[in-house]
């Protein structure tokens, strides 16, 4: 009895933790393509500066060109890997902002009851971040309290 408690408790909290391990490699991997794809511009730019012939001058448009297509994707990967599945990351800590995408009214908590949360003061919201919830400032956004669900 007690082992399959235990267990259940591994595959359980493995399960829980996995989530949040996939989450950040993809958002490192986006930092990292930007980081090329920036590095990449500039060589373009020197190589454009330094051509000589009409044909070295089009190849190095050509080569800032597709740099900067490069660099949208993974600006556009990287905003995409910002998805929150809860608030255990560490941009969720008290004195720190809630990130813009959810300060929306999709994710703020009107029946907090419902939810069996307490008030939140005046002008304070509680907001969902997956199973987890965030007090937050209305009006700054600033977190003043974090209750991880499971």
């Amino acid at each position: 009895m007690k082992f399959k408690t235990i267990a259940s408790s591994i595959v359980i909290a493995s399960l829980g933790l996995g989530s949040v391990s996939f989450a950040q490699p993809a958002r490192h991997e986006a930092q990292r393509d930007a980081r090329e794809a920036r590095q990449d511009i500039r060589e373009a730019q020197r190589d454009l500066r330094q051509a000589d012939t009409r044909r070295e001058t089009r190849e190095a448009r050509q080569d800032l060109r597709e740099a900067q297509r490069d660099l949208r994707n993974a600006q556009q990967d990287r905003r995409e890997a910002r998805r929150y599945y809860n608030a255990r990351s560490p941009e969720f800590r008290r004195g720190h902002r809630l990130p813009p995408e959810l300060r929306q009214n999709q994710y703020v908590v009107s029946n907090w009851r419902g939810h069996h949360l307490s008030a939140p003061p005046r002008g304070y919201h509680w907001v969902q971040v997956g199973p987890d919830y965030v007090l937050a400032a209305i009006a700054t956004g600033v977190i003043t309290n974090l209750i991880l669900g499971s």
